[in-house]
């Protein structure tokens, strides 16, 4: 059996479908990935790709490899998570993964006290759209919009984000406002892409669209906030940011929020670490001070 510090280089090739891509996933540059399976496949006397117009895939002797290559990893994962469940020290890193605006609303004020408390304790923190693997520990801690599947994670409701349509005077000024009932007939939309989160731009404001233009998707909540301000179209945004501009309308006026549920979520073996409790105990406090301010109960502090 191959050793397991070349396996991984065929795993994420596998999964990616590319040597840059994997390449950035391993912290290496697309030159070692390609090297490290070119030495794999004379070491096994076996093609363990092909390439193809959508990159990278797997042979049949590839598949096999990748099938044992799993099991190597999930024996790796067990081991550091066993070794990580039983360090005690309120010292080293810990990985967090959540949205930009979570980010910026939740995480770094919460980070800004831990220091305070615990400030041995370091933090690698990535926002954006994309999920981070928790259970390969990619992350140990994400705030998500979903909550998990695996039985290995463990999923705590950390509270809600409310949602609503909104638009930038200048475009009511210049498109009208949508009248209650009509689906946003005749308008312009922006929103998620899908699969971000629940919102498909099917339903907004509480209502069914209909006979509406998506003229933009996009996977970052701050790119919608520009574009609403832009007078771009109507788009679905969180209720605090909204709020906190004068040049927004909620549309239609009466319409309801919509209220997306926020999941702590943390392995089930790494959330017994001392460093990794610390984290989530100050995340889960600064989610209690902001809890009306995210669920649209209360204006922004």
């Amino acid at each position: 059996m191959p050793d397991w510090g070349d396996v991984r280089f065929l795993l994420e090739v596998g999964r990616t479908g590319t040597l840059a891509a994997a390449g950035r996933k391993l912290g290496v540059d697309n030159t070692t990935v390609g090297r490290r399976v070119s030495a794999l496949e004379r070491e096994l006397g076996s093609k363990l790709f092909a390439r193809t117009p959508d990159g990278l895939v797997l042979t049949a002797a590839g598949e096999a490899l990748r099938t044992a290559g799993e099991e190597m990893e999930q024996a790796v994962l067990r081991g550091e998570q066993r070794a990580l469940g039983a360090d005690r020290k309120l010292s080293g890193l810990v990985r967090v993964a959540t949205t930009d605006m979570l980010g910026e609303l939740v995480v770094l004020p919460a980070l800004r006290l831990l220091r305070k408390r615990h400030p041995q304790i370091r933090v690698d923190l990535v926002t954006g759209a994309g999920r981070l693997d928790i259970a390969r520990r990619e992350a140990d801690i994400a705030l998500r919009y979903v909550r998990p599947e695996s039985g290995d994670l463990v999923a705590r409701r950390a509270g809600t984000v409310a949602f609503g349509a909104y638009a930038s005077k200048k475009y009511l000024a210049s498109h009208g406002r949508p009248a209650r009932g009509s689906g946003f007939s005749g308008h312009d939309l922006v929103g998620y892409d899908a699969g971000i989160r629940h919102w498909r731009l099917s339903q907004l404001g509480g209502e069914p669209v209909r006979d509406a233009r998506i003229v933009l998707r996009t996977n970052s909540t701050l790119m919608l906030l520009h574009a609403v301000r832009l007078g771009i179209g109507i788009g679905p945004l969180p209720s605090y940011l909204a709020r906190a501009d004068p040049d927004l309308e909620r549309v239609p006026s009466a319409a309801p929020l919509e209220l997306d549920e926020v999941w702590m979520v943390v392995h089930a073996a790494v959330q017994r670490t001392s460093r990794v409790r610390a984290v989530i105990e100050a995340l889960e406090a600064r989610m209690t001070d902001v809890r009306g301010e995210l669920s649209g109960s209360e204006g922004p502090s």
